[in-house]
Formats: structure tokens, C-alpha cells, sequence
């Protein structure tokens, strides 16, 4: 064979190869480029790379927004749907992770010279001064040509030309993924913020699981420099906010929640000389350091802040006062106000004790009350009359669970010595033995009544297999009249007992059954959640705020299902944590323990129970 026809055929398996990769990048589009023809699965690409995927979904859905939101990872934490409850306006999250303000500067001047735009949010941390214009040359961190005016067929060149590997990577993960988010997937397209699904399920409450499960995460080392861009910041944050006045944008600056790891990297000097010099070119609002940096519980990690501390910034923004938030929770700053506001903060920081904003409510769980108990389900009314006579004597007080969620979400108030008082399955004992007693104690109680129970006195559903008598609807109406028991969900059918039941697929926990993909699972969760959801409404009036897991069971994927069909508080049967119930913090109302009390228990060995959790 001929040097040229040899060099010929090297050159012609070169351009098939440089064509097959081609090819493949264009037709999987592991970045979305190329508007990811097959899979239109932009949560994957905007996780390979935000920059580029978030402009590619913008490019094509541009018509659905009028309102951005700009910043690093921690902007992710204002919702798009809750800035959409305040201003008339359709948002999208624009932020992008590991960006400075070179990139928020990039991105603006992209969507207001490209779009209609009626508001602009610019997120703010204490980062943004620390790096500026960072070289970013990669296929996971380069930002779209579209918003930094490189030459387009070259800027797409290089994605066609990828190594193929990234095209593999995508298709391999299409066949693994499910609902929920994943590594390879953590964005919520529509409104551009990550989907915290399942980040947002973790057990908070009590501070002790909560810095054991996230060992290390509140730890920063000290920065050698300063602050060392703070003219380049506040020159982006000046042509930002010029841009917005030429077009008639609605500008709004914040500051953004900072944990006291990130807020003690930084001396009072260079800090001052951040906010004044912001402060010169823009009004803000100044959430750094709030009474929430010197609790962990409000941030997912020393330099991010949790969705639901999010809430209580716009909260603050648009004076929402549903929704609570401490006293000395940021402040409006102004060239006028700022140094005021500086010498409040770092004369007398913004801490409270943890007493003021979070309660320990201990949860006693019962079920059944015979005059003869022959289970650890089972008590005696007897018994039960003693244990709640010795709790009024040492002074504890009843709550609900709706008590619970308004102490939490709006800032209500709990009892000195809170005690919550459960049964679980809605038998007819709880009817007629506790509710008198309940009663003649000034106490209140929460029944978990299965749903496809109650009413039935004879018979297991609808089997000839004998029962343990539940209420009926007409009886927990009466309970719940008397403001003295209320009604919560124990699932409609799923807590069923395997022995009674017929069919193939018996459900005795919220949990998957064995071998039962994750589609079909949700969408029986959903049904059942939904089911009881309207029958509780159509014979109380109102929906559930509680839920008990059957036998205890569950997962993330249980609890995220939950949260999402509207109900704020779930319930376990572990004993593993104290029940520590956080104001602003929801998810301190979520998978709470509880202490079971049986016929042996005596008074003294309740009210140690109660006082220890």
C-alpha cells in the first residue's frame, strides 16, 4: 500500500471517527446544546453544566418567564414559585454554582438585552468578593457563548467534539432514572432552582442527629486574602443595576443568609468595607448575619442556606407577616443607613437564645384501652386515667399537631411543658374510654385512624374475619367538635393485615412491596394519600396536617411523597432523637419519635419518660 493512499485512509477514519463523536454529542447532547433532540432531559444537563444548559432551555422557553433570578448555588434557595407568591411576575432561577460576579454580570446583560424582563434579583453571598472572572475553559463550567459573545461555531465545535464519553454517561444514567433526583440529575427545570426533594427530608430538629449525620459540614478553613475583589464586585453589581435602569427593570439586591463559619472567616474591617462600598452604588437588603447564622439547622452546609430560610428572607422583603421570622432579621440598607446598620451588627450580633425559637415536645403513643390488656398495645382505662392525672399534676399541657406547625410556621406559641398525647388506628376504645378521661383532664389527644377502618365495629373490611370495634366518622366528629381529640391519617388502606387480606399485593407499611418499581409505588402512595385527603374533608371540613407511618415505616421517598400531597408533620415510632420543634424550620415537624406507654408504665416512670424524651 502507497504512503498516500495509507495517509488517505488514516485521514478518512480520522473524519469517521471526529463524525461518529459528533454525531453522538449532538444526538444525546450531554450539555443541551443541540436541544438535546432525544431525551429532552435538561436536569442533566444543567448538572453537567449551567452556564450552558440553562441558556440552551432559555433559548427555547424564553415566552414562559418575564422575572430572573441571579446568583451563585446559594441564590437556589429563592424559590421561583415563592418570589411568584409576592411580585406579578414569572420567574426563573438563573443561578449557576461555583459563578462570581463576572458570570451574574454575563447573565444579565444576556436577559435583558435578549428578553422582555420586568424583574431582576441579584443573590448576593460574601464569596462574591472573593473571586472574580475565574478562567473557566471546561465543558462542565465554560459559560454559553450566547452570553459572552465567543464565536458560536467554534463554542459549538467544541461540544460536538466532546469526548464521547459524555453522550455514553447520559444514555447509561437515562435507563437508571427515576422521579427523584439523583447525582446525575439535581435541577427542577421549569423554575432553573436544584430539586432538594430529598436534601429537604432530612431529620433536623434535634441538633445533636443533625451535626452527627453532617459531620465536617460547618467547618471552613480560613481564607489567606480578604475579600480581595471588592471593587470588581460592586463595578458588576453597578453596571447590572445601570442596565436595569436603562431598561426600566425592577432591580432587587440581597444579601443573602451567611452561617457563622462563613461570617467568622472574615474580619469586621473588611466586612465593613464589603456592605459600605455595595451600599454606595445600591440599595439592598442585608440578610448576612441574622439571628439564623449561629444555628446550623437553617443551612444545609456552611455556605448555603436552606430553601425554607429563603422563605423567611422574602418574607421579610415583602412583609409577609403569615410567615415567621426573628426579631432583627435583616435590615434594608441604603448609603444613608448603612453604617448604622453596621455598627448594630457588629456592636450587638443578632444572637438568641435557643429557647426563644425552639421547644422540645415530647409524643406518647397508645392504641387500644381494655379492662383486661393483654399486649403492650393495650392499657387499662384505669391506667390510662393515672398516667394523664400525673401528667396535669406536674404541670404538662396537651398540643396538637396544628398547635405544632403554627409554633414552626408562623411563630406560635407552645406551653412551658408541652406533651403530646397519640393514638394509633382509631379504635372505638379511644371513643369511649379516653375521650371521658381526656376529658375530665383538660387534655387533648390526636387519633391516627386508619381510613378503611373507621366505622367498622364487626368485621375486618369488608371479610367475615372478626375486629377490634373502631369510631365511626359520626363519632370523630364529635371528638373533634370538642376541640378535646382530633383525627389524623394512618394511611386510608395502607396498614393492612396481611392474615385478613385476599389479594396478591398486601400493603402493610407505606413502603414499596418487594420487587415494586418506583412508578407504580408513588402512584398508589398518591391515591391513597389523595382518597383520604377528600374524605376527611368532606366529613371534618379540612384536610390532614399529620401522618403516622404504619408500623413506623418509611423512607425519603415516603417522606417526599407526603410532604408533597400537603401534609406538614409526619410521625414514627423511633425513639432514637428528641422531638426539638425549630421556628422557620419545617422540617423539625418531620418524621418526630414517639414514646410508647403500656399497661405497665407506671405514672413516675411516664413523667421521666416525658421529661427526658
Amino acid at each position: 500500500m502507497s504512503a498516500k493512499k495509507w495517509l488517505m485512509m488514516l485521514a478518512g477514519a480520522i473524519l469517521l471517527a471526529l463524525a461518529l463523536c459528533a454525531g453522538a454529542n449532538m444526538l444525546m447532547d450531554p450539555f443541551g446544546v443541540f436541544g438535546d433532540p432525544i431525551f429532552d432531559w435538561y436536569s442533566y444537563n444543567e448538572t453537567n453544566n449551567p452556564r450552558v444548559a440553562k441558556l440552551a432551555w432559555l433559548e427555547k422557553h424564553h415566552g414562559e418567564y418575564d422575572s430572573y433570578i441571579i446568583g451563585s448555588s446559594s441564590a437556589a434557595s429563592l424559590e421561583a414559585g415563592t418570589m411568584e407568591k409576592y411580585v406579578d411576575g414569572r420567574f426563573y432561577n438563573l443561578f449557576v454554582y461555583g459563578s462570581d460576579t463576572r458570570d451574574y454580570r454575563d447573565l444579565a446583560v444576556y436577559v435583558l438585552e435578549r428578553y422582555e424582563v420586568k424583574h431582576l434579583v441579584v443573590n448576593l453571598g460574601i464569596n462574591e468578593a472573593n473571586v472574580y472572572d475565574a478562567e473557566r475553559d471546561g465543558l462542565n463550567d465554560r459559560m454559553h457563548a450566547l452570553a459572552t459573545g465567543e464565536n458560536l461555531p467554534l463554542f459549538y465545535l467544541r461540544y460536538a467534539l466532546a469526548n464521547p464519553r459524555y453522550a455514553f454517561d447520559k444514555a447509561a444514567a437515562r435507563l437508571t432514572d427515576t422521579d427523584l433526583p439523583q447525582v446525575f440529575d439535581v435541577f427542577d427545570v421549569p423554575s432553573g432552582c436544584y430539586d432538594k426533594r430529598l436534601r429537604n427530608v432530612e431529620k433536623v430538629g434535634d441538633p445533636a442527629v443533625y451535626a452527627e449525620a453532617n459531620p465536617g459540614t460547618f467547618y471552613l478553613s480560613p481564607d489567606e486574602d480578604q475579600l480581595p475583589y471588592i471593587d470588581q464586585c460592586v463595578q458588576s453589581v453597578r453596571e447590572i443595576r445601570d442596565l436595569c435602569e436603562e431598561k426600566g427593570v425592577e432591580l432587587l439586591v440581597i444579601c443573602s443568609p451567611v452561617s457563622e463559619a462563613q461570617w467568622n472567616l472574615y474580619s469586621e474591617e473588611t466586612l465593613r468595607a464589603y456592605k459600605t462600598a455595595l451600599a454606595q452604588v445600591v440599595d439592598y437588603w442585608d440578610f448576612s448575619c441574622t439571628p439564623l447564622t449561629y444555628d446550623t439547622r437553617y443551612f444545609y452546609d456552611a455556605t448555603h442556606f436552606r430553601t425554607t430560610t429563603g422563605d423567611l428572607v422574602l418574607a421579610a422583603v415583602f412583609d409577609d407577616e403569615t410567615v415567621y421570622r426573628p426579631e432583627r432579621f435583616g435590615a434594608y440598607v441604603t448609603s444613608e443607613t448603612c453604617q448604622a446598620w453596621l455598627d448594630e451588627l457588629f456592636t450587638a450580633p443578632p444572637r438568641l437564645e435557643e429557647r426563644e425559637y425552639a421547644a422540645e415536645v415530647p409524643i406518647l403513643m397508645y392504641h387500644h384501652f381494655t379492662e383486661t390488656p393483654s399486649m403492650d398495645t393495650e392499657v387499662s382505662p384505669a391506667a390510662f386515667a393515672a398516667q394523664m392525672e400525673a401528667l396535669v399534676q406536674a404541670g404538662y399541657q396537651s398540643v396538637t399537631f396544628q398547635e405544632m406547625v403554627d409554633y414552626v410556621c408562623h411563630g406560635g406559641s407552645l406551653p412551658e411543658k408541652p406533651v403530646c398525647i397519640t393514638m394509633d388506628d382509631g379504635y372505638l376504645s379511644n371513643y369511649e374510654a379516653a375521650y371521658p378521661i381526656l376529658t375530665r383532664n383538660g387534655l387533648t389527644a390526636t387519633v391516627f385512624a386508619i381510613g378503611s377502618s373507621i366505622g367498622h365495629t364487626e368485621h375486618y373490611k369488608d371479610t367475615e374475619f372478626p375486629i377490634t370495634p373502631h369510631f365511626s366518622w359520626d363519632q370523630a366528629r364529635e371528638m373533634a367538635a370538642s376541640g378535646v381529640m382530633d383525627m389524623q391519617s394512618h394511611t386510608y388502606d395502607m396498614h393492612q393485615w396481611a392474615p385478613y387480606e385476599t389479594g396478591d399485593e398486601i400493603r402493610a407499611s407505606i413502603l414499596p412491596l418487594e420487587g415494586e418499581d418506583y412508578a407504580a409505588w408513588s402512584a398508589a402512595l398518591r391515591d391513597d394519600l389523595s382518597l383520604y385527603d377528600r374524605l376527611r374533608r368532606q366529613e371534618l371540613g379540612e384536610g390532614f396536617c399529620a401522618l403516622a407511618y404504619p408500623g413506623g415505616y418509611y423512607d425519603e421517598a415516603a417522606e417526599v411523597l407526603v410532604h408533597q400531597a400537603g401534609i406538614p408533620v409526619t410521625l414514627t415510632i423511633r425513639t432514637d432523637s428528641r422531638n426539638v420543634l425549630v421556628r422557620g424550620v419545617p422540617q423539625s415537624l418531620y418524621a418526630l419519635c414517639r414514646q410508647m406507654v403500656t399497661e405497665r408504665t407506671t405514672p413516675e416512670e411516664l413523667l421521666r419518660m416525658v421529661g427526658n424524651q
